[in-house]
């Protein structure tokens, strides 16, 4: 599917001060809109506009990727869009993801009732249907959706625990796994263009870590990928 492998999925978060009493937030709390620019080895490859917003049954977060990014000596442009829906206690309802331009791919999942089942139209325009046995408390963390990592975050921020494991599914590899979510402290990070002092959270899996920072909303403002040299930093 897509950029297989390019960005794997699992990454952790945690707060810069308590938003609210431990808990569920009010979905309303949720609501945002931005962009993040995304490098590849200190080199921007492309752009992320998202937005979550609250309705009358819950969360949905849409975003929109283009990147241009090097395979085998070329430039090749990717075109994504994707479609995540939460009930109000952000458990996964439906996600929807597509991919255009030199290979076009599509997939849809439908998480409850248990099993999930996920739909996908290959590259090279295959049907594949597979069903899960996932978690009502799934996170859905999926390759190179970067607003992903807030849904998250604002979950495990309102949790009011230092480490958390979280059951994850990455619906581009059909990969079920476990996410572990750490608080790394205060550290200095850019947002809005300056220095700040943010949250530094880590996800990780047994092969990958990811490297979070978010403001006192729990904003997500850079995700950085060491082993990929991979970087999303918020821009507004």
């Amino acid at each position: 599917m897509g950029l297989t492998g390019f960005l794997a999925a699992f990454l952790a978060v945690s707060p810069l001060k308590p938003l609210a009493a431990k808990g569920l937030p009010a979905a309303s709390s949720l609501n945002d809109r931005g962009e993040y620019v995304i490098s590849l080895a200190g080199k921007r490859i492309g752009t992320e506009n998202f937005e979550i917003r609250a309705t009358a049954n819950g969360i949905e977060a849409e975003g929109k990727v283009e990147m241009r990014v090097p395979q085998e000596g070329k430039s090749v442009e990717f075109r994504t869009s994707s479609k995540l829906v939460l009930d109000p206690e952000l458990q996964p309802l439906t996600y929807s993801w597509s991919q255009k331009g030199a290979q076009s791919s599509q997939l849809e999942i439908q998480f409850q009732p248990s099993p999930a089942k996920v739909r996908y139209k290959t590259v090279t325009g295959e049907e594949d249907a597979r069903d899960f046995e996932l978690s009502k408390e799934v996170v859905v963390l999926d390759n190179n959706v970067f607003h992903h990592y807030q849904l998250i975050a604002q979950k495990y921020l309102r949790s009011g625990s230092d480490k958390q494991t979280l059951p994850a599914f990455v619906p581009q590899e059909a990969l079920p796994g476990t996410l572990v979510v750490q608080d790394a402290g205060p550290d200095s990070a850019e947002a809005g263009g300056q220095k700040q002092t943010l949250r530094h959270l880590v996800f990780s899996t047994e092969l990958k870590q990811i490297d979070l920072w978010v403001d006192e909303q729990g904003r997500v403002q850079r995700i950085y990928n060491s082993d990929a040299q991979l970087d999303a930093v918020r821009k507004r």
